[in-house]
């Protein structure tokens, strides 16, 4: 399978390095060819047969090195591929982009398992699963859900917003939540599952 299906950002990442080598990565000389402009450019090493194996070009048979990631990163402009990830999702010109991030999925968890949120200023959430992507709040420090509230979520990304549709309350549901609206949720972990 070719480096570029592993995970979404890589292959975005190879998409620019084409746009910017002018024009689609097709034979031997092309990829020669864009090995002399990386070398060129940022004056770092990149052969044509690791460049090759990025693209699918031939049998790829490990995940690249992040060095390479790197010098790929560099070579479009960004400091290393971490920014270079970290900028995608904070670029507002991105309407849409696929992309990778530590996610718990309703649909791996057990009825009875707790996981704990979190996002800025301090807030701290411990929920139970109840099955069925149902949650309720088992305790809350300093955020506006409370406990014994219960909702409904199908998956909690690190680094993402939570977004609720409703919070049932006190016998009522309320409007829509959004919790780490600037920064995302920067605390996600499950922290007892049921056998």
């Amino acid at each position: 399978m070719p480096a570029k299906n592993v995970i979404p950002e890589l292959k975005y990442l190879l998409h620019l390095v084409e746009e910017h080598y002018g024009r689609k990565l097709a034979t031997t000389k092309d990829f020669e060819s864009l090995s002399y402009m990386i070398e060129k450019e940022t004056g770092e090493l990149l052969s044509s047969s690791t460049l090759k194996r990025l693209y699918g070009y031939v049998t790829l048979s490990t995940v690249p090195r992040e060095s390479t990631l790197d010098i790929l990163a560099r070579l479009v402009g960004r400091q290393d591929f971490h920014s270079f990830c970290t900028g995608l999702r904070k670029d507002s010109s991105l309407e849409s982009t696929f992309f990778s991030a530590k996610t718990i999925y309703s649909s791996s968890l057990k009825a009875g398992d707790h996981l704990r949120i979190g996002w800025n200023p301090d807030r701290v959430v411990t929920l139970e699963y109840l099955g069925n992507d149902s949650y309720q709040v088992v305790s809350s420090v300093n955020a506006s859900l409370l406990e014994g509230d219960r909702f409904e979520q199908d998956s909690f990304m690190l680094g993402y917003p939570l977004y609720l549709a409703r919070i049932f309350r006190e016998g009522e549901y309320t409007p829509a939540y959004v919790a780490g609206k600037r920064d995302g949720l920067n605390l996600v972990e499950v922290i007892t599952q049921r056998d």
